[in-house]
């Protein structure tokens, strides 16, 4: 079975991620079909697009982590985001994904602005924009996942990412909202 990576955490650490919500009507769609999947995470990460992965930091460099993403959000515009067709990350890692097409050269950017300092990371994958359908559920899922989610096409401005905390529950809570200024 494949689980999602989570890095260890000492106990004066936390997890945290980086993300650009997907809004509704979208983002329900998204969860309901996660849901029909049997995917363990539908309920515990709302649709997103990933800038900074889980990554363990200490709970008192938050407030640091907060100024500096603050401060990468100063340099990025908001942009246009579209989401059309799927692809699959098969057979390196068990996830259907809906494909960012427009605004895909910007979350990179982005995330390359974000992953500095305190999220510097050495990356388990290359970045690749995308809202995730299905994750660690049997191939006939995943392909299912693929099949259903092939036409979308959903338009939206990214103004703003989200600082998330991952709780001990397994849940993805938001932490904290940065406006895009650039």
């Amino acid at each position: 079975e494949a689980l999602m990576y989570l890095p260890r955490i000492g106990p004066e650490e936390t997890r945290i991620g980086v993300s650009i919500p997907v809004p509704e009507p979208w983002a329900g769609e998204i969860s309901a079909a996660r849901i029909s999947y049997g995917d363990e995470y539908a309920e515990m990460i709302p649709p997103h697009i990933t800038l900074v992965g889980p990554t363990a930091v200490r709970i008192k460099d938050i407030p640091a982590v907060i100024v500096a993403l603050d401060n990468a959000c100063d340099q990025i515009p908001k942009f246009q985001v579209s989401l059309n067709g799927t692809g699959t990350f098969r057979p390196i890692s068990p996830v259907s994904f809906v494909n960012v097409d427009q605004g895909a050269a910007e979350c990179q950017n982005l995330a390359a602005q974000v992953t500095r300092g305190l999220l510097a990371q050495t990356q388990r994958f290359p970045y690749h924009a995308h809202v995730t359908l299905a994750h660690g559920v049997p191939e006939l899922m995943l392909d299912q996942a693929e099949a259903d989610f092939a036409h979308l096409n959903a338009r939206f401005s990214a103004d703003a990412l989200w600082l998330y905390r991952h709780h001990d529950d397994g849940v993805w809570r938001k932490l904290c909202k940065f406006e895009l200024r650039g």
